[in-house]
């Protein structure tokens, strides 16, 4: 009879709560959005709650698929294997190389890097070393940068104009380098209104075509936006930058990431003594005839490539691990290939994919469809699988680390959940794992579309969702 009593009162708390919850949905920001939640036990995968499930824009919480199908396909230990090398013959008695230095493109998304740049020093400089311990003084021809490796657009159908030109949308190459980024540095006036005036780029890129439209402004934040198609050295720079900053920095997409490595790379051999009388050429396919290697450079382990990607969410790395997957299970590297490599791994895991539609590794196309189920049920996946420790660490503490540093403060989710965050204009998305009050880890994904208001009143709500769920009991029974 007591159990019974204990049962009843238990029900009429979880209905309590639950009631709390589904009021959250009915006003506010939420009241006309889309949305999906879906919460469930680690141990069990016993559900705690769901709402209807509706395939929404995840955002960025779509790299969660993407990493943990990377770990579980490509392993933690996978690198990635940036290689140089030479066609031709060495004459050992005059140094002379005739023939071509290859630099061979590996698809590693780190290459020089800022996220691993302690793990890149030097590359360059060791690489020359290498070539000169052949007894080379002069290459008799090209630098060929070999791009063999990846094919297909660098950028997903799907992905915005106004993303393209700018550092998060950066597209994929064979040899990416420095997040293929470039910085501009801009001077503004102490007059809102004025026109900015660009100091220089970093890397200087000689080709770069930059019209200039940004204005100073009151507005103390970083307001510009640059537009650019994927591989195209004419863009254009617009909107404004805090007034009277003598050196304000923007980040944009570098056009061809592979040409500015490999410049860089032929002025660290000139630098050393080494002398080249032809050129730097770019190509997708080497003419065939007697590549000899000399030396290569592996990336960080898959492990640790993952921490940054999930931690600063970083796109160019989501969409890399894509293609390296379509790589491994169908053969090419195209993104139609990758996607449908994504998706036959989940559904022969039994995994839920109804209302998946997938179109990047990223989230950052606003064409991907996901049901949170299919998202928790991801993350469970993970959580049973050997891979877990590295899937967990990857993803950013409430309070503490990541794009979570300032989330959850003063509240029991603090240093608790760990979680992937998605966010894009009118999208807001939170997936991940926390420990409840009762000591019972709890999987969880909750999804917002078009919703009403800010990111940070959205986020608010997302906050009070999970503090529900937090004091809400998982029933034994499994509802699934």
């Amino acid at each position: 009879m007591k159990r019974f009593f204990l049962l009843i009162l238990g029900f009429v708390f979880i209905q309590s709560v639950f009631g709390q919850m589904d009021s959250l949905f009915k006003r506010g920001p939420l009241l006309n959005a889309g949305y999906s939640v879906y919460a469930i036990d680690a141990e069990t995968g016993n559900l705690l709650y769901s709402t209807p499930q509706v395939s929404l824009v995840p955002a960025s919480v779509m790299k969660l698929i993407t990493t943990a199908t990377a770990l579980e396909i490509l392993g933690p230990d996978f690198r990635f294997h940036t290689q140089i090398g030479f066609t031709g013959k060495i004459n050992s008695e005059t140094g002379i190389l005739k023939g071509d230095l290859i630099l061979k493109g590996g698809c590693d998304p780190a290459f020089y890097s800022e996220y691993f740049a302690e793990h890149y020093q030097g590359t360059f400089e060791a690489w020359a070393k290498v070539i000169l311990k052949r007894g080379v003084k002069v290459i008799e021809g090209n630098l060929v940068v070999d791009l063999a490796q990846l094919s297909g657009q660098p950028v997903p159908g799907g992905w915005l104009w106004e993303d393209i030109g700018n550092y998060y949308g950066a597209g994929v190459s064979a040899l990416t380098y420095s997040d293929n980024c470039y910085s501009i540095h801009l001077k503004s006036s102490e007059s809102s209104g004025q026109p900015t005036i660009i100091n220089y780029f970093s890397p200087d890129i000689d080709s770069l075509k930059l019209v200039n439209r940004v204005v100073c402004s009151e507005i103390n934040h970083d307001l510009t936006i640059i537009y650019g198609a994927p591989g195209s050295n004419s863009q254009v720079i617009e909107g404004s930058i805090p007034k009277g900053r003598t050196d304000f920095v923007v980040k944009g997409a570098m056009p061809d990431p592979a040409w500015v490595c490999a410049a860089e790379f032929k002025k660290v051999l000139e630098s050393v003594g080494l002398k080249m009388t032809g050129k730097v050429i770019v190509v997708n396919k080497l003419n065939p005839g007697g590549f000899e290697l000399l030396t290569d450079k592996p990336s960080p382990p898959l492990n640790e490539l993952i921490i940054p990607l999930n931690h600063e969410s970083i796109n160019l790395f989501a969409e890399h691990l894509l293609r390296e997957i379509g790589r491994k299970v169908k053969g090419p590297a195209t993104l139609t290939e990758s996607l449908e490599a994504v998706k036959d791994f989940w559904n022969e895991k039994k995994i839920f994919i109804e209302g998946f539609y997938p179109t990047d590794g990223s989230g950052l196309s606003r064409s991907n469809g996901v049901c949170s189920r299919t998202l928790a049920e991801v993350i469970r996946f993970m959580y049973l699988s050997p891979n877990r420790d590295n899937f967990f660490k990857s993803l950013p503490l409430a309070g503490r680390k990541g794009t979570l540093q300032f989330a959850f403060k003063g509240t029991k989710l603090e240093n608790n959940l760990q979680a992937k965050t998605g966010s894009m204009t009118r999208v807001r998305s939170l997936a991940g794992i926390f420990t409840n009050r009762k000591d019972k880890k709890v999987i969880f994904a909750v999804m917002t579309n078009n919703f009403e208001g800010t990111q940070l009143t959205m986020g608010h709500t997302i906050e009070a969702i999970l503090s529900e769920l937090y004091l809400a009991d998982i029933p034994v029974s499994d509802k699934n």
